[in-house]
């Protein structure tokens, strides 16, 4: 067993057998820790600096495919496999299908995206030119590799029912939890970088009413342009899922595109809503 030290918290065992070579190449996924700073201590415990992770599912592409193959190398150890008798061969085998189907999805989605810029700009080429471009290298689809085996959707499920066997079991525990990857809680992290504002409007006479939810963000910033062009009018701040503009315009009906983005902590978050027309009208 090889100690580990969490700054201000328990101290922890992880089981060995390879696992632990993991925990130092890879320690920030291991523990889903952020920041990490690892100091190699006299008795051999690493101690970690930062809070782990409130989730156990990372929420992300990457981060998920690295879940799944990690599981799929420590999950058939034999301390595993001995500790909890649910890891029958038809589960492991899952797990492992699971894991070699992400990478190949994941792996897969990468190069079509590729793939789709460089055939794009090639098929511009054929039909406007200019006429200088070099056309020899004749576009052909990239292979993804070996087809994986096709597995059910929503492999987070099956992932999570399966930790949620695994709790049940009396072996379960913290140390193995982190060792799984599968600390944390069920639930889905709000990252102010991915949020897009989700909304309605609707014109009436004399004014535009918006509604917006608000489950994560409670203030918002709202874009208005007239169609066409390419500049936004200043931003109009409101709070709460409502929110009516009243225009001033020298032009009825007035063609115009809207525009939400959120604001978090005082800061505008980055993506944009769905643009959508909207045609104005004075009051009568």
């Amino acid at each position: 067993m090889y100690k580990i030290t969490i700054k201000g918290g328990k101290i922890f065992s992880v089981p060995v057998n390879g696992i632990i070579e993991m925990a130092k190449k890879n320690v920030d996924k291991l523990f889903n820790i952020i920041n990490v700073d690892m100091k190699k201590k006299n008795n051999g415990a690493i101690v970690l600096t930062s809070a782990l992770s409130k989730y156990w599912d990372p929420h992300n592409d990457l981060l998920r495919v690295e879940l799944m193959e990690h599981l799929d190398a420590t999950l058939p150890l034999a301390i595993y496999t001995t500790a909890f008798p649910e890891l029958t061969v038809g589960v492991l085998t899952a797990i492992h299908n699971i894991a070699v189907m992400g990478k190949y999805v994941l792996t897969g989605t990468g190069i079509a995206a590729s793939d789709m810029k460089r055939d794009t700009a090639y098929k511009h080429a054929f039909f406007d030119g200019p006429i200088t471009t070099d056309m020899s290298a004749v576009i052909v689809a990239t292979g993804y590799g070996t087809i994986a085996t096709a597995v059910p959707a929503d492999a987070m499920k099956y992932i999570g029912d399966l930790r949620t066997v695994l709790m049940k079991n009396k072996n379960w525990n913290e140390a193995i939890a982190k060792a799984l990857w599968l600390y944390g809680i069920d639930g889905t992290p709000f990252i102010p970088a991915d949020y897009v504002a989700h909304y309605s409007v609707h014109a009436f006479p004399g004014y535009l009413h918006f509604h917006v939810a608000t489950k994560f963000v409670h203030t918002h910033n709202l874009y208005i342009r007239k169609a066409g062009a390419l500049i936004w009018e200043p931003a109009i701040r409101f709070d709460g899922p409502n929110y009516d503009v009243h225009r001033i315009t020298t032009s009825s009906p007035e063609d115009l595109e809207v525009m939400i983005k959120g604001i978090v902590d005082n800061v505008e978050t980055p993506l944009f809503s769905l643009i959508t027309k909207v045609t104005y009208t004075t009051g009568i």
